[in-house]
């Protein structure tokens, strides 16, 4: 491996449970670390980010969203990918995900300069089909790009297999969970409670003092399937005196706020831009629950573990397959079950004991897949195939 090895990171958009990770690789890598971004946002997927010491490149490009696509994703196009990559001269690369033109591009590069590259990815089985018709043109269209990777970089188990199953591969894979900074949320939630803060900051929001809270954090949209939590919400009425807080905007906004009409018990704060009063609500949640139907992996359950609360998911978050251990740091359920997200909420609100205990483990699993795993797990897997492929060259 060259004394100084030069790593490229190719990455969609710039994200908060993303560049955490990248600023820890940047400072840990033993040689120059780039980062190149295919936009800077997309519709639906706006943060302001600190960049810190990183100078990332944005590529100029173009994106388009597919019609009916039930996430913010955007197809990317940055035909100057192939010169950012002969100006740095990287030693390996690191491409996010196989779907944009402006992957295949980068990949068809690193083959013809043979430099060993990574894929990062959230997909599963759960969250996209392995047979039929579109399996069939997505394998073919990007199943050769899988299938010449040097190692993969999958969000967890189920991502693994799913890249397994393009075909023949003997690529190790690295685990690379989405995850937030952390560090900072835990700060958050324990400067709240050093300070004496939860007072105070109910009052902000406008919560009774001491009503236990359920969370929803997240886009009010059809495949995040807000409504399930506010019919459970609204079944355990007579079994508790906690209070429902939506997080967020969408078109199912509307009817929310139609259906809750008149409980006092419900309030909507819209989206909150302060990711640190976001982190002190979590923090002081009873739980947060996330009935998602479609949810490649959904970083806001890492946010709402690391802050020290249980998450109620729906078994499509995979976010939630990977780091919930069902009943024992939060809670599994069936897209759909009403009766059993009900069942939980109204035994989690009840009994703070038990949404202690199970918030102190979930904010353990939190830190133990954080952004300290995830950015060791990337360096193993770009040292390793820079170490291969100079041993197969020599």
């Amino acid at each position: 491996m060259p004394a100084a090895p030069r790593l490229y990171y190719l990455d969609d958009i710039p994200t908060p449970y993303r560049l955490g990770v990248q600023k820890l690789v940047a400072d840990r890598w033993p040689g120059e670390f780039r980062v190149g971004f295919c936009a800077q946002s997309e519709p639906g997927r706006e943060w302001t980010l600190d960049f810190g010491d990183l100078k990332p490149e944005f590529l100029p490009g173009r994106q388009w969203r597919p019609a009916g696509q039930v996430n913010p994703f955007s197809v990317k196009w940055n035909p100057g990918v192939t010169r950012s990559l002969d100006a740095f001269r990287p030693d390996a690369v690191i491409l996010s995900g196989y779907t944009h033109p402006t992957m295949w591009r980068a990949a068809r590069w690193c083959i013809r300069n043979k430099v060993p590259y990574g894929i990062s990815c959230e997909t599963s089985a759960r969250s996209s089909a392995t047979s039929g018709w579109r399996w069939f043109v997505k394998r073919a269209v990007a199943g050769w790009m899988v299938r010449r990777m040097a190692f993969g970089l999958p969000v967890g188990r189920e991502a693994g297999d799913y890249l397994a199953s393009f075909g023949p591969s003997k690529a190790p894979m690295h685990y690379f969970p989405n995850t937030p900074d952390t560090s900072q949320i835990i700060a958050e939630a324990d400067r709240l409670a050093d300070s004496g803060g939860e007072g105070a900051l109910r009052a902000q929001l406008g919560l009774p003092e001491k009503a236990p809270i359920l969370l929803f954090v997240g886009r009010l949209i059809d495949a995040k399937r807000p409504m399930d939590a506010l019919a459970a919400f609204r079944q355990t009425r007579s079994a508790h005196d906690g209070v429902f807080v939506i997080v967020g905007d969408g078109d199912q906004m509307a009817a929310m706020r139609e259906t809750a009409a008149g409980d006092p018990r419900i309030l909507f704060t819209g989206w909150l831009k302060d990711s640190a009063t976001i982190a002190g609500l979590m923090s002081i949640a009873s739980a947060m629950i996330l009935p998602s139907s479609h949810e490649p992996w959904g970083a806001v359950v890492n946010e709402a573990m690391a802050a020290g609360t249980p998450v109620i998911s729906s078994d499509y978050v995979g976010a939630a397959t990977e780091l919930i251990r069902d009943g024992e740091n939060g809670y599994l359920v069936a897209v759909g079950d009403i009766v059993r997200y009900a069942e939980i909420i109204g035994r989690l609100l009840a009994d703070p004991a038990l949404a202690h205990r199970l918030g102190a483990a979930a904010r353990e699993t939190a830190i133990a897949q954080g952004e300290e795993f995830a950015a060791k797990n990337l360096i193993a897997g770009a040292e390793g195939a820079i170490r291969s492929y100079a041993a197969g060259n020599a």
